[in-house]
């Protein structure tokens, strides 16, 4: 049932306040002053109009109490409220955000919850680009953070709206992604040689696999005699504070990453090649061998993790004289490679899993040169 709300219009600072009052979570009554932004001479009927959209506001919302909760102090409520509700990777990004980054911002400045104005998210923005050097692709993350936890304080009738959603957010700089062509990742497979993510690395090169996907391979998804592999579940690397062990299988991303792979032949060569360098470790390590479905393992059969995945193919990659490509930029040579041999960008999009070809245009539009080139040579025979 929705409260009475009174209000009235103060002055302070030459300036006309809408003090509302609200009950606070005991049923005490308490007033919330709220800058109307009008300068006393002649706003008189402006400031009554915003008091009166301000009550209805109140009203509508059922806003049940005023609470002198922090911004602060929410978020770490929050942080515990949402930790059963999303995916343990989900929770780890937003507990590493808001800890390290979101929650002492906003504890040191002592804002109430109820008072957090766009502008005061925006600063954070600022502040958090200009003096802690963040990226604007990692402060897009906190705005998502912060947009989804003030979400959840309107749910819980804390405030009547987004202040994230009118915040002045960072651009976001374009990552320019290196590739590498079809020679250099032979060379790439050659430094690999006896090493034990060699196996991961060539399946990303040719299918351009995530790598919690290449590392979520099973065998019960490999088909030889079909000539398939099927994506439907990936690895992904916690902390046994979130999920109680390290490691655990996933769905993928999206539902257009669910998908079925034809084998190619050389993928066929490597993956028997597993299968029976596998077999050999199981018979020479008896029970001491790690008993599990991974495709991509160590020679003792334990599953290999994403963090070390990452860690050693930066390892070599940074001792080589080859472009300084991150393990996920082989998804995007893969991409590159196949839009330079012909396919078009609908066709390399099915083959990576986007949901949308929009997607696929997006990072790798510059490296379709064979379109634009059928193009330019239909013109010069017309």
């Amino acid at each position: 049932m929705a409260m009475s709300v009174t209000g009235s219009l103060q002055v302070k600072y030459n300036t006309y306040y809408a003090v509302i009052n609200v009950k606070d979570e005991h049923g005490k009554r308490k007033q919330k002053w709220i800058p109307t932004g009008y300068p006393v001479k002649g706003n008189k009927k402006r400031a009554n109009d915003f008091l009166k959209a301000k009550i209805k506001e109140f009203e509508d919302r059922n806003i049940q109490f005023y609470s002198g909760i922090t911004v602060a102090e929410y978020f770490k409520q929050w942080l515990n409220q949402i930790k059963h509700e999303v995916r343990p990777n989900t929770y780890r990004g937003y507990k590493t955000n808001m800890e390290n980054h979101i929650i002492p911002y906003f504890e040191k400045e002592g804002i109430l919850l109820q008072e957090l104005t766009p502008n005061e998210v925006t600063l954070y923005y600022r502040f958090k680009h200009e003096y802690s050097q963040l990226s604007g692709r990692t402060l897009k993350h906190h705005h998502q953070n912060i947009s989804k936890a003030l979400n959840d304080a309107i749910a819980m009738g804390y405030i009547t709206y987004n202040p994230a959603t009118y915040a002045k957010t960072v651009k976001e700089e374009r990552y320019k992604a290196e590739f590498l062509n079809n020679g250099q990742i032979q060379i790439l497979l050659n430094l690999l040689d006896d090493s034990p993510i060699k196996l991961a690395v060539e399946l990303c090169c040719i299918y351009g696999f995530r790598r919690s996907e290449v590392l979520g391979l099973k065998w019960h998804n490999v088909d030889f005699e079909n000539g398939s592999i099927r994506i439907c579940e990936t690895l992904q690397q916690s902390t046994k504070a979130i999920t109680g062990s390290t490691n655990y299988t996933d769905d993928t991303k999206t539902e257009s990453s669910n998908r079925t792979m034809p084998m190619t032949k050389r993928a066929r060569e490597i993956l028997q090649a597993q299968r029976e360098r596998q077999e050999q470790n199981r018979d020479f390590l008896g029970s001491s061998y790690i008993e599990n479905d991974y495709v991509c393992t160590f020679d003792n059969g334990k599953e290999i993790t994403p963090n070390y995945l990452s860690k050693n193919f930066h390892k070599v990659i940074v001792k080589s004289n080859l472009p300084q490509v991150r393990l996920h930029d082989l998804r995007h040579s893969s991409a590159s490679n196949l839009l330079s041999q012909g396919f078009s960008v609908v066709q390399v999009a099915d083959w990576l899993g986007h949901s949308e070809s929009t997607t696929t245009l997006k990072f790798y539009a510059h490296a379709d040169k064979s379109s634009k080139m059928a193009i330019a040579n239909a013109l010069n025979s017309a």
